[in-house]
């Protein structure tokens, strides 16, 4: 695994945990390679901890590999 380091201000740790399993079960479900389940996972994770809700925002597969980039400006 590479390296990634972003800049972002975490809101709030809430979620970030089961958004990271999630992300990684997404990733497993969709066959991708394992080390991508782990991108994915810690890249879901990362959008969720910088939410202002407690609830669920769909975000799509472009968003989440937009974040592993190192994009924190992501479109909500």
């Amino acid at each position: 695994m590479c390296g990634v380091s972003i800049k972002a201000a975490i809101v709030s740790p809430v979620g970030g945990d089961p958004a990271f399993v999630g992300g990684m079960l997404y990733a497993i479900l969709r066959g991708w390679e394992p080390e991508k389940w782990a991108q994915f996972g810690w890249a879901t994770g990362a959008l969720v901890v910088t939410l202002l809700t407690d609830y669920a925002q769909p975000a799509d597969e472009d968003q989440i590999w937009s974040i592993w980039e190192g994009n924190a400006r992501v479109k909500r």
